[in-house]
């Protein structure tokens, strides 16, 4: 399999080509932090000297750029006069463009073997298969895999895109809900994706049922359980997802009453089954009500199925790497991204009460900057964070009822120390009357 490097990122290109360099020579290699790096990606230091790691994600520069860029790199390589000097890119390169940098380099670079291009990252990806696995967007990303989920498209996933699926992929950030998420599907074949609006429960899935793909499992998105009955194979190995479940805004109950049955016995026939997994999505309150009335959902055998996605377990790196990615992925204009990193206010973002992924798609997509100045562009972020209710006003005045409304604003104004359901209930009462006499 030929994998594409240059949809990564240029940090996880870093990452990548660190893991891979350091396995292939046995050295660890020390990690810097993001910001001007003074010609070192990677670096290991002995008493003989110091071996340097570039790494120059110029993939969607030209040849030239690059050969440019090592011409004005020499000042620093000379200047740190390492014992080894490895460059790798994500710039195709002939042999004529090896010898070349090899020549703008100079006597650091031992041999024209310490270029890497895509072709010999490409072989120690192969070499080092646990190193593939270890960085989830690179397999995701491999043309192969790709392929086998746009042919799956055409009639189980037709409303995903190439395009879509790529975009996903590269704004993903990788964290603990994958790994915990997997550990409950392979234990139970079945996993139920649940949390609030916004914190990422879809990609989450998407990111799931990828990782299937890539290891030759056959991708069944499903809108019903009719598709689901249909179509399983004890015979294939087969990975289902089924989003929004139990509905995208609000129970179905009228649905939920005729299908829960169902549902209860395709899980049964997932759990039976050692060639199937069934991934599911929901918006953790629907959740609960569909529980509260529902004997089917209620069973205590679904519970080891349930896995709560939670924004609390996004760390300050694993926030701050969305941020990235969205902000490279979405187009952001630079001059926007150069105020906000300016401003100083990116840490103010990361840390943020509010902070929630959907905002932060929200705040780097470009159709939504608009008219926006650069210079008003970082308080226009925070603003978005600071009153999120933007986001959600339509979701809050036209998906939920009245009475819901009502307890929402009985929770607000309780909501200083928590409140028990004895106190919630005299104050809900007393404002739900008074909102409906109005």
């Amino acid at each position: 399999m030929s994998y594409d490097v240059t949809s990564l990122s240029p940090a996880d290109f870093e990452d990548l080509v660190r893991d891979l360099v350091s396995r292939e020579l046995g050295v660890r290699f020390e990690a810097f932090a993001p910001g001007p790096d003074g010609g070192i990606d990677g670096r290991h230091a002995t008493s003989s000297g110091a071996i340097i790691l570039q790494a120059k994600h110029y993939a969607g520069s030209t040849y030239t750029a690059l050969r440019s860029k090592m011409k004005r790199e020499r000042t620093a390589i000379n200047r740190l006069s390492p014992a080894r000097y490895i460059l790798t890119t994500s710039r195709p390169l002939s042999p004529r463009n090896k010898t070349q940098l090899a020549a703008i380099i100079g006597p650091s670079l031992q041999s024209e073997a310490d270029i890497l291009g895509p072709g010999d990252l490409n072989t120690l990806i192969r070499k080092y298969p646990d190193i593939e696995k270890s960085h989830i967007k690179l397999w995701l990303t491999g043309s192969a895999i790709l392929e086998r989920v746009v042919r799956s498209a055409a009639y189980t996933f037709n409303y995903i895109t190439r395009t879509e699926i790529e975009s996903k992929v590269r704004v993903y950030a990788p964290n603990p809900s994958f790994n915990g998420a997997r550990d409950i599907l392979e234990a139970s074949h079945v996993v139920i994706i649940s949390g609030p609006p916004g914190v990422g429960k879809t990609t989450l899935a998407e990111m799931l049922s990828y990782a299937y793909i890539a290891e030759g499992w056959e991708l069944v998105a499903i809108r019903s359980l009719d598709d689901g009955f249909a179509l399983i194979d004890d015979t294939k190995k087969q990975v289902f997802f089924f989003e929004d479940f139990l509905g995208k805004v609000a129970l179905d109950r009228r649905a939920l009453s005729h299908k829960d049955s169902d549902l209860a016995q395709f899980i049964k026939r997932i759990h039976s089954s050692p060639n199937a997994r069934f991934i599911l999505t929901t918006r953790a309150y629907i959740f609960e009500e569909a529980r509260r009335v529902s004997e089917h959902l209620a069973d205590q055998r679904l519970d080891i199925s349930k896995y709560v996605l939670d924004v609390g377990v996004y760390t300050r790196r694993i926030k701050a790497r969305i941020l990235y990615n969205h902000l490279l992925i979405a187009e952001t204009p630079q001059p926007h991204i150069t105020a906000l990193v300016q401003s100083g206010h990116i840490a103010e973002i990361v840390d943020h009460q509010n902070y929630n992924p959907r905002i932060i798609e929200w705040m780097t997509d470009v159709t939504r900057i608009g008219d926006l100045k650069p210079e008003a562009y970082p308080a226009a972020f925070l603003d978005a964070l600071n009153h999120p209710g933007r986001l959600w006003d339509t979701a809050f005045r036209t998906h939920i009822s009245k009475v819901c409304q009502h307890l929402l604003f009985a929770l607000f104004f309780s909501y200083g120390s928590g409140v028990s359901i004895e106190n919630l209930t005299v104050a809900y009462d007393g404002l739900h009357t008074h909102l409906c006499a109005k």
